[in-house]
């Protein structure tokens, strides 16, 4: 049973680092509009592709020991007729049972 609070510990501690540097370098990738910069951070940390929750994008996850990081990108035209707009990008990033939820979103 300690064996499996420590590893629980363990897991809580790598995840709550990974979440803090995906959610940096998704702040990153809003400015330069850029979201593979916050897509190879969660690859890099083991990450894999998943099927998104929303349409139009791609979806990469990680579950371990109860807790799961989960991030997506997605996309969708803004345009109108008469007026061409640029898309817009909305980079989500979550995790269940790290204290609770938490999440992060920016767009661009």
């Amino acid at each position: 049973m300690a064996e499996t609070n420590q590893d629980a510990a363990a897991t809580r501690g790598c995840f709550e680092a990974m979440f803090d540097t995906i959610a940096a370098a998704m702040k990153v990738a809003a400015e330069r509009t850029d979201y593979s910069i916050a897509s190879n951070e969660a690859v890099r940390f083991g990450l894999t592709e998943t099927e998104p929750i929303k349409p139009i994008g791609t979806a990469w996850q990680k579950m371990e020991n109860g807790f799961t990081l989960w991030f997506q990108w997605r996309y969708y035209d803004q345009s109108k007729a008469f007026s061409i707009q640029k898309d817009m990008n909305i980079l989500n990033y979550g995790a269940a049972a790290l204290q609770g939820a938490r999440r992060v979103e920016c767009s661009f």
